[in-house]
């Protein structure tokens, strides 16, 4: 029995070592390459679209070919092998050269989120090699140093905040995809350098509590510094990877038209509106079916110029509106006691008829339950230990995602070994982690603690996991 359960706690941590988030997006027609820049020694994927490969490089109609810079999530969850894998399409869509950096900051085993300073070494690391690494690719190849898009997706979402700030001379656009912010992490200072650049920020109505938080707190701080932010909710979606959303952005940003129809029509778009008047989408991203509230009457109007060296693709005049009002979500966590305070308010009302919605939206899931007490009692003996378990939630659309966490005490704590299960598979060895769930059902998620006097502890909770909604598509009235 003993070198049974070691070597299952050992089994789980090569599993967990190589876990990841899977690439849905299917491989492109261009070219990968796996390089290294020579002063940082930084290591990054590069992938050059079909068109350029068979242009050799050359630009039909002359110019250079718009860089995209995507920064991975987490290790081991995400790296810059699966940003730059779930690019490839997008990028032979619309002729982007993308660019995909390997992070030291995004790393499980250097940062756990939330992030709330840029003081570190590992973010200065970053910072150096990816300014460093954007020179060497417009060296090696022909990307345009004026059309750069900074993209992001989960935790690399500090670090695209984060460098645009900084370095917002170097970028024309940042659209991040369920990504993490932190407003400590950027200088106010800098603001007026780039305060015309255009942001986009998408994120899933059930993607990871943390991700969806931090993107509408990334949207109220943009626009409470005047930024042309376009903020847009997918229904339905978890902490998936959309690249299509941030193509089709940087897109209508630059003036750039695809070469294939872009695959938006499955995504049902809402407004996000911590405050004051919303933006307009742009045209491409107005196509996608969205959730619209009833309108209200002008009140005012408001100017912008368009950024020097881009295409308008916006209007110059917009009308604005009254705030909407506040509604309240229910939680959608039926067994959760204490209702949690709603998120910034999200248009409701009917579709476009093109597309309209077979089911109610279900509200976004809470940040995290309540702590809950939790009695361990230890298979050799009737001691009874008290333990306190976390979970960010217990009922979600799958692929769910989800955090986990059980707290010992100090007794037990120094010196035990965990495993944790999902329905009897293991799936970590540390105190608190991470997991995605994608099988719909009833899992039960139990911790085994083996405490330094070998005794056996268990703890459990049941998270259940819902099927992801669809829509379907509706005649059109004539």
């Amino acid at each position: 029995m003993e070198g049974s359960k070691w070597f299952a706690l050992f089994a789980v941590a090569a599993g967990c070592a190589t876990a990841g988030c899977a690439v849905p997006q299917r491989p492109g027609n261009g070219k990968i390459l796996y390089l290294t820049e020579d002063t940082t020694k930084a290591k990054y994927y590069l992938y050059l679209p079909s068109e350029y490969v068979r242009q050799n490089g050359q630009k039909p109609g002359g110019g250079r070919w718009p860089l995209v810079m995507t920064f991975h999530g987490l290790r081991p969850y995400d790296d810059a092998n699966p940003q730059v894998r779930e690019w490839q399409e997008e990028a032979d869509r619309y002729g982007f050269i993308v660019c995909a950096p390997e992070l030291m900051t995004c790393d499980t085993l250097v940062t756990v989120p939330p992030l709330r300073t840029a003081d570190r070494p590992s973010v200065r690391r970053d910072e150096q090699a990816i300014l460093a690494i954007m020179d060497d690719v417009c060296r090696r190849t022909q990307a345009d140093p004026t059309r750069v898009l900074a993209t992001s997706f989960s935790s690399g979402g500090y670090l695209a905040h984060y460098i645009v700030n900084r370095h917002p001379e170097r970028f024309s656009c940042i659209a991040v995809r369920q990504s993490n912010f932190s407003a400590e992490m950027l200088d106010p200072r800098q603001v007026p350098k780039y305060r015309d650049m255009k942001v986009g920020i998408f994120f899933g109505e059930h993607d990871f509590a943390i991700c969806r938080e931090e993107s509408t707190e990334a949207v109220a701080w943009y626009r409470q510094h005047r930024f042309d932010v376009t903020a847009k909710y997918v229904s339905g979606l978890g902490h998936e990877r959309t690249p299509q959303t941030a193509a089709a952005y940087f897109a209508e940003v630059i003036g750039v038209e695809p070469r294939t129809p872009p695959p938006l029509g499955s995504l049902v778009m809402h407004d996000v509106m911590p405050e004051g008047p919303p933006r307009p989408a742009p045209p491409m991203l107005a196509r996608i079916p969205e959730a619209r509230g009833p309108a209200r009457a002008p009140v005012a109007a408001e100017r912008t110029q368009p950024r020097s060296g881009t295409n308008a693709i916006f209007p110059t005049t917009r009308p604005a509106r009254e705030p909407a009002h506040a509604t309240e979500l229910a939680m959608a966590n039926p067994r959760a006691a204490a209702p949690v305070p709603p998120p910034p308010v999200l248009n409701s009302g009917p579709p476009p008829q093109k597309y309209a919605p077979t089911y109610k939206p279900v509200p976004p899931a809470p940040r995290r339950t309540p702590p809950r007490s939790v009695p361990l009692r230890s298979s050799n003996s009737a001691e009874t230990s008290t333990a306190e378990v976390r979970l960010s939630t217990t009922v979600g659309v799958t692929p769910l995602w989800i955090s986990y966490r059980v707290e010992l005490p100090e007794s037990i704590r120094k010196g035990c070994s965990v495993l944790w299960t999902d329905n009897g598979k293991p799936i970590s060895t540390a105190l608190s982690g991470y997991a995605v769930m994608r099988d719909v059902g009833e899992h039960r998620l139990e911790a085994l603690v083996i405490t330094p006097d070998d005794r056996e502890l268990r703890v459990g909770e049941t998270v259940t996991v819902l099927p992801k909604l669809t829509s379907r598509p509706v005649a059109r009235q004539q």
